[in-house]
């Protein structure tokens, strides 16, 4: 029976490619891949001698069989056409499979095959492994595809995070839905292994190795990386990658992400664990909260970014007009009958007034708008990129308080000050002192290098802006001739296709996981840290790192803001479905080792990337060793310390 519906899906797979109504030519071997692999999954208990229950379809005599002594039941699958009452099977015999003191396993849907052996389920676990991971694949293929012909911010907001924790929160949602309490609390700490896991991997390995793939020479004065220049092969100092600043914020927003683990820890710190499930579903709403502003956030950050531009270009603007003002003020010295000494006297205040006597030409008190544009104009003030009737809008938005189209001498002269402290990024109680001085002293100089750094600023937001827009139009340019149709359909096939395959092999990847544990005598913790991260996280790893090779500022930088996303949405949404399953399960929340091994890694890692933007490749060794100090870390606190 398995091997007609093998073979008929088989058959619609291949009509489907053929005619090309689904999916293209390049799929053709993931769509193979999959069933071909299924039935190499459902064969391979045979040669293990493990005889699942599906191995012959005339099986028809199940006999219950209760041992009065281990309280224990045991089914055994008798055959009279396919076994000889005197040729059973050793290994199919009840009695055999107890002799260990463990029940034979239960295939997943009762479909699937499952192992008592340790390599039978090591086997399963690879093989399981290998789909979830062609799950993810498809995921992100899918994804991929949609951010073609699709809103960017809302693709790589939105669905993107969601969709990329997708295999992660399948594999946790799976570990504690089903069976008894007692069964759930056990395979939750799969859920708690593959959540710490994929944390660790991505900070860690992903982290250290985009480092080690995107390095550049470090020079200049801020000993910053140099797009496409590799002279220096593996130098630890003088090799590494610069981000630019909206990458701290990912880190900074990263950070603030572990508060969901913080607030299902509280009672334990508190010696009170009978508030664990008030607090668990606490940290719910926190993670889930946390992830539909860290959505929106994502959605909201190109318009971010052009607000970021718009101020940095008023910005520009304001400290042009404080550096203009402050070098006329110096030509009034030369013109006027005082002497230089007289003037360093004056407070910046009566300096101002000169500024605006001189400016308002038919002297009514009020600086009209012609009289404003022949200010800006002769101050010589950087427009900032605004048009000269955008520059008189901006200067009366900022300064005429009344709205009356004019400029009185008292909102000139408040309005420069408050620019002054903009600009110099101090409040009136802080050092005003100085800031009034550099005016009166007639100081070109201090107000040059802020203006200096105001166009800095500016350059570095246009040039960013640049890239971004480059790449939609090349991207636009590549996929003008592809119908937007077929690309919503392929991408809906392969969202659909990842996201069943990432569903259906969850449960069996779990208890393959829990097998391989009872078998091996190896916590199922540790088992499901080191493998099921690597099949679900994998593409996004070397994904990460083929990117960062570019060897640009600009790729580094999405990279790493990739990274922090990704931890980010598993310390929000994976975090957030966990917690819901122990609040909804009534389970114990005792995962003090694993907590602590999370935190360590999250907070060394996101103060790295808040603290700088430059990254000498000795980092990447540090970064690395976080993996391994964890594995170490949980095995202390819990056989050790007895954290547990």
């Amino acid at each position: 029976m398995l091997t007609t519906k093998v073979k008929s899906f088989l058959k619609k797979c291949s009509s489907c490619l053929w005619q090309k109504q689904c999916i293209n030519s390049e799929s053709l071997t993931q769509a193979v891949v999959i069933p071909v692999l299924s039935f190499l999954i459902c064969c391979i208990p045979l040669l293990l001698n493990e005889a699942p229950a599906y191995a012959n379809e005339n099986f028809h005599e199940v006999v219950s069989v209760k041992f009065e002594n281990s309280n224990m039941q045991v089914f055994s699958e008798l055959s009279n056409s396919f076994f000889h009452e005197d040729t059973i099977s050793p290994l199919s015999n009840p009695l055999f499979l107890l002799s260990d003191g463990m029940l034979a396993c239960q295939e997943a849907y009762g479909l699937f095959p499952c192992s008592n052996s340790l390599p039978g389920n090591l086997f399963l676990i690879l093989a399981y492994g290998f789909l979830l991971l062609t799950a993810a694949k498809l995921i992100s293929k899918g994804s991929e595809q949609l951010l073609e012909v699709m809103n960017p911010g809302l693709i790589g907001g939105l669905l993107l995070p969601v969709l990329g924790a997708l295999p992660d929160a399948a594999l946790i949602c799976t570990s504690g839905i089903g069976g008894t309490v007692e069964e759930a609390q056990q395979e939750v700490l799969v859920g708690i292994g593959v959540l710490a896991g994929s944390t660790t991997l991505i900070l860690s390995g992903a982290w250290a190795g985009s480092l080690v793939a995107g390095r550049c020479d470090l020079s200049g004065p801020g000993n910053t990386a140099k797009d496409l220049t590799l002279t220096r092969g593996y130098d630890l100092f003088h090799t590494g990658i610069t981000t630019d600043e909206q990458t701290r914020w990912g880190a900074l927003i990263m950070i603030f992400s572990v508060a969901p683990y913080i607030c299902a820890q509280l009672p334990l710190l508190d010696q009170h664990p009978e508030e664990g499930p008030e607090s668990a579903l606490a940290g719910c709403i926190l993670a889930l909260s946390g992830m539909v502003l860290y959505c929106s956030y994502q959605v909201a950050s190109p318009w971010l970014q052009k607000k970021k531009i718009e101020e940095a270009r008023l910005q520009l603007l304001r400290t042009s007009a404080l550096q203009s003002i402050s070098s006329f003020s110096s030509n009034l010295i030369l013109s006027s009958s005082a002497s230089p000494h007289e003037w360093s006297e004056l407070p910046a205040d009566r300096i101002l007034r000169e500024i605006f006597t001189y400016f308002d030409r038919n002297e009514d008190g009020k600086i009209q708008q012609d009289e404003l544009r022949g200010l800006i104009l002769g101050l010589n003030i950087d427009s900032g990129s605004f048009e000269d009737e955008e520059q008189v809008e901006k200067w009366l938005n900022e300064f005429d308080l009344n709205t009356d189209g004019m400029l009185s001498e008292a909102e000139f002269l408040v309005g420069i000050r408050n620019w002054a402290n903009r600009v110099t990024k101090q409040r009136r109680a802080f050092k005003f002192q100085q800031i009034r001085d550099s005016i009166a002293l007639n100081d070109p100089k201090f107000w040059g290098s802020k203006l200096e750094e105001a166009r800095e600023a500016l350059k570095l937001l246009e040039l960013e802006l640049e890239q971004d827009e480059e790449v939609s139009s090349s991207a636009e340019g590549e996929n003008s001739y592809i119908d937007a149709s077929k690309l919503y359909k392929e991408s809906a096939i392969y969202l659909v296709l990842g996201a069943l395959l990432a569903a259906l092999f969850s449960d069996p990847l779990i208890d393959s996981i829990q097998g391989f544990s009872n078998a091996s005598r190896i916590p199922p913790f540790f088992v499901a840290f080191v493998v099921v991260p690597f099949a679900s996280n994998a593409s996004e790893l070397f994904s990460s790192i083929i990117f960062a090779m570019k060897k640009r500022k600009r790729n580094i930088s999405l990279t790493y803001s990739q990274i922090y996303g990704s931890v980010t949405m598993n310390n929000t949404l994976c975090l957030g479905i966990f917690l819901a399953i122990v609040y909804a399960r009534g389970l114990t929340w005792d995962f003090s080792s694993e907590v602590t091994v999370v935190l360590l890694n999250i907070l060394s890692v996101g103060l790295i990337g808040v603290s700088r933007t430059t990254f000498p490749l000795w980092y990447a060794a540090p970064v690395i060793s976080l993996y391994f100090i964890s594995l170490g870390g949980v095995a202390l606190l819990d056989n050790l310390l007895g954290w547990h």
